[in-house]
């Protein structure tokens, strides 16, 4: 009960800061951060795939709800948390078979940020593909996905990194 409470305050915060304060920042027409993945990175390693799903929806459908935006955020949070372990798989070091929350600690830095890049650059592909909805301008899609991805990927190395010193 008491890591269910502690998800869901992750969970609402999350939320609430990506639409109160990151919703309303693009940069340039094209980037945009969105740091309530890091919920979704952050589960631990033996959710169940059911429930990281749930979890990413609601949290992308919260997302969309109070950002006026029509399911784009729902769909691919939850393509994200259907690929999560399989991304994460690549990554854990060997001999490590208990759950755990991915982090620095973990992973370390550079297996974190590789796992925590493709993941980003997953989700930002499904949701502006979704966005557009259309290959006809490639230009555009291939610039919202690359910068949307490294600016979420910036907030959530240095979130990381004040995360881990908290430890």
């Amino acid at each position: 009960m008491r890591n269910f409470l502690n998800q869901l305050k992750y969970f609402v915060i999350l939320a609430a800061v990506q639409v109160f304060l990151f919703g309303n920042i693009h940069l340039f027409g094209y980037a945009t951060a969105y740091v309530y993945l890091l919920f979704i990175l952050k589960m631990p390693r033996f959710a169940t795939r059911n429930e990281q799903m749930i979890w990413a929806f609601a949290l992308g459908l919260a997302v969309d709800i109070f950002g006026n935006t029509p399911g784009v955020n729902a769909a691919a949070a939850t393509v994200l948390a259907f690929m999560r372990n399989y991304i994460l798989a690549m990554f854990i070091p060997n001999g490590i078979n208990e759950d755990f929350i991915p982090g620095t600690r973990v992973l370390r830095w550079g297996a974190y940020i590789s796992y925590a890049a493709i993941s980003i650059l997953l989700f930002s592909f499904v949701l502006f593909l979704l966005e557009l909805f259309t290959f006809s301008m490639p230009v555009h899609l291939m610039i919202s996905v690359a910068s949307s991805t490294l600016l979420t990927l910036l907030f959530i190395i240095v979130i990381e990194s004040f995360n881990r010193q908290g430890r």
